[in-house]
C-alpha cells in the first residue's frame, strides 16, 4: 500500500512538473498582457523614449538635412499611403549614426541611421528596410518585447510616472535586443506585401540584404535588420521568390538618389568619407 502511494505521488509530481515546464517555456497566452497597454499609452511611452535617446545618447543626434528629409518623406508617403487599418501616427527620423541600420521604437517611431542612407544604392532599398520596420510597428512587436523583457509593471510605471531611471532602462532595452524568429518573419512578410502595394519591387529587400551580408568588416550580427531570426539567406530567398500580382509594375522614385546621398557631405557639418 505504501509503495503504491509513493508511486502515485511520484507520477503526480512528474506530471505536474511536465505541465509546468510546458507552460513555462511555451506560454499559451504570451501576448495577453500586451492588451493592457493601449495605443495611446504606447505613444506616450514612445515620446519618452525618443526624448531620452535624442537628448542624452550621443549616437542618436537627429540629422537635419532638407534634401534628405524631402527624399525620405517621398519614400515614407509612398509606403504609408498603402498601410491599412493603422492606429499609429508614424514618426520617422534620421539620426547621425554611421551604422547601417534602422530601429523601431514604441508608438510608431522609427530611427533611420545615416549609415543606412550612405550604404543604400537605390531609394527602393531604404523603402524595403522601412517597410520591415513598419511591419514591426503594425504587429506591436516593440511593446510586446519590452513587456516580456521588463515586465508590465515597469512599462506602466514609466508611462504613468516618467521616472528618469526607468525611462533610460526602457530606452536601452528597446535598442539592445533582437526580435524573435516569429516577429522577424512577420515583419518580413508584411514588408514584402507593403512593397508590392506601393509599386516597389520586393527584390529590393534581397539586394540590400545580400550586399550588406557580403560587405567586408561589418558586424552584421549586431544589427536588427540582419539578425539571425530568421537566417539572412532565408530572407534573401523569400524576397527573390515573392510572387507579385499579375500586371505589377514597379515605379521609380522621381528624385536623384546620388544627389541625396551627396547632400550628406555638402556642408562642413558632415565629413566626407574620402577625407
Amino acid at each position: 500500500m505504501g509503495q503504491k502511494l509513493l508511486r502515485d505521488l511520484f507520477i503526480l509530481l512528474a506530471a505536474f512538473g511536465a505541465i509546468w515546464s510546458f507552460f513555462y517555456f511555451f506560454p499559451v497566452f504570451p501576448d495577453e498582457e500586451i492588451f493592457e497597454i493601449s495605443i495611446e499609452n504606447e505613444e506616450q511611452l514612445g515620446e519618452l523614449v525618443v526624448e531620452e535617446l535624442l537628448g542624452n545618447e550621443p549616437d542618436f543626434a537627429e540629422l537635419n538635412n532638407p534634401t534628405l528629409d524631402s527624399a525620405l518623406k517621398m519614400i515614407c508617403d509612398r509606403l504609408l499611403q498603402q498601410v491599412e487599418l493603422t492606429d499609429y501616427d508614424f514618426h520617422i527620423k534620421i539620426v547621425d549614426n554611421e551604422m547601417v541600420n534602422a530601429v523601431t521604437l514604441p508608438g510608431g517611431h522609427i530611427f533611420v541611421f545615416k549609415g543606412l542612407i550612405e550604404f543604400s544604392e537605390h531609394p527602393e532599398e531604404v523603402a524595403a528596410v522601412l517597410a520591415h520596420e513598419i511591419g514591426h510597428v503594425q504587429k506591436r512587436h516593440v511593446v510586446k518585447k519590452l513587456v516580456k523583457e521588463l515586465g508590465l509593471a515597469i512599462i506602466t510605471g514609466v508611462i504613468t510616472g516618467g521616472d528618469p531611471v526607468l525611462i533610460t532602462e526602457v530606452s536601452r532595452s528597446a535598442l539592445s535586443t533582437f526580435f524573435d524568429r516569429k516577429q522577424e518573419s512577420e515583419a518580413d512578410r508584411y514588408a514584402l506585401k507593403l512593397l508590392e502595394k506601393s509599386n516597389i519591387s520586393p527584390t529590393a529587400m534581397a539586394a540590400f540584404f545580400r550586399r550588406l551580408k557580403q560587405q567586408n568588416g561589418i558586424n552584421h550580427e549586431s544589427l536588427e535588420i540582419l539578425s539571425t531570426h530568421p537566417h539572412t539567406n532565408s530572407r534573401i530567398k523569400a524576397s527573390l521568390e515573392y510572387k507579385t500580382h499579375e500586371g505589377f509594375e514597379a515605379k521609380k522614385f522621381e528624385f536623384d538618389w546620388d544627389k541625396v546621398r551627396d547632400s550628406l557631405y555638402a556642408s562642413n557639418e558632415f565629413e566626407s568619407p574620402d577625407e
